[in-house]
């Protein structure tokens, strides 16, 4: 009995843990091709709260990304949740870090059902708290005299299945990157898109580094295999948190900030991403 109790309340303090505190995961990305006024670049990504809270008015939250002391913030998506829109947690999320640094948002499949006055109301909300919102466009980045390009895409949701839209065409190609976003620019660059299951389609279009999220980590996340289900209801999907590389081109994907209370070994992460140049010389790492 004493044995049994004991484990229940492991169990108990995992879910806990699992579900109802966040981390904060330093990650460096090194490149040779990143300009020099940009090393030493700190990025706050954060997807997927969905309207999830830590503390009061998300105060815990605030005050971890106010210490982190970012350069810039990405959101990724699903930062709201269809049948709360725009209220409640997100918003005071926002509140709070409002104009405290540049910040950019790309919409998720939740923000993306919003229509009429709630998408209005959204994007007032974005703009009254200094979050550029940025839909299949490109924009640059400066810092100490040098340029990055950042692009921000929305994929229809008939993108969501990782292998097939609804009407069973091909998968996402790149020519689709091409009409949304134009060529791709010289120089280092970067793409904010929710959806990270295109990752071989971004690093073909040349994005140097993608910021992602939806994916929840796998929700479960077991030893050896990693996580167990995405949200396209995918088995093992194949990017679920952390940093991938496919040739020069990387992409991280954050396991989330919030969502379903169903995480097992899978703890809510703040990503801290700070760029770091290299010279031609020096072997690159993470």
């Amino acid at each position: 009995m004493e044995i049994f109790i004991v484990i229940l309340l492991a169990a108990a303090l995992r879910y806990y843990f699992d579900n109802y505190t966040f981390a904060v995961r330093n990650i460096e990305v090194s490149s040779k091709d990143l300009p020099k006024g940009f090393h030493g670049y700190r990025i706050l990504h954060i997807s997927d709260l969905h309207n999830s809270r830590y503390g009061k008015g998300n105060s815990s939250l605030v005050r971890e990304v106010l210490k982190q002391g970012p350069d810039v913030i990405f959101y990724t998506g699903d930062m709201i949740s269809r049948q709360s829109l725009a209220e409640g947690n997100f918003r005071k999320l926002i509140e709070g870090l409002a104009h405290k640094a540049p910040s950019y948002y790309v919409d998720g499949n939740h923000e993306d059902e919003l229509q009429g006055r709630d998408k209005e109301a959204f994007l007032t909300l974005l703009a009254r708290n200094g979050i550029r919102h940025i839909e299949n466009e490109k924009m640059q980045l400066e810092r100490k005299g040098d340029q990055i390009t950042l692009y921000g895409l929305r994929l229809p949701r008939r993108y969501l299945r990782n292998t097939y839209d609804r009407e069973g065409k091909e998968m996402l190609r790149k020519e689709y990157l091409d009409q949304c976003l134009g060529s791709s620019e010289k120089g280092f660059s970067i793409l904010l898109v929710h959806n990270p299951l295109y990752f071989p389609v971004y690093a073909d279009y040349g994005a140097d580094l993608t910021f992602s999220g939806h994916v929840h980590g796998g929700l479960v996340r077991l030893p050896f295999l990693g996580g167990v289900l995405s949200p396209d209801r995918t088995l093992f999907p194949r990017y679920t948190r952390g940093v991938y590389e496919k040739e020069k081109s990387r992409i991280v994907v954050s396991p989330g900030i919030g969502g379903i209370r169903l995480r097992v070994f899978n703890q809510p992460t703040l990503y801290v991403v700070t760029l770091v140049r290299k010279d031609p010389e020096d072997a690159e790492r993470l």
